[in-house]
């Protein structure tokens, strides 16, 4: 499996969390929405210029501007 950022995914795919980088208070706003270590997510959603990306996890539905998304790492 690769892992890659939220940003290189296609509309639709879902992907596990692999990992979160940045600092302490986006890893823990992300934790909150339910981007944890091993959670399925899937692309809702990104913006015609791709600089907003509508993610959905088991528990909810919530957007993300790219740099935020690409702080998140996930396996395909």
């Amino acid at each position: 499996m690769s892992v890659c950022p939220i940003t290189s995914l296609s509309k639709g795919m879902r992907a596990k969390v692999a990992g979160v980088e940045g600092d302490g208070a986006l890893r823990s706003r992300l934790a909150a929405l339910g981007v944890r270590l091993g959670e399925e997510i899937t692309l809702l959603r990104v913006s015609p210029l791709r600089r907003t990306y509508l993610v959905e996890t088991q528990d909810t539905i919530f957007a993300l501007g790219k740099e935020a998304a690409s702080c998140v790492k996930v396996e395909r």
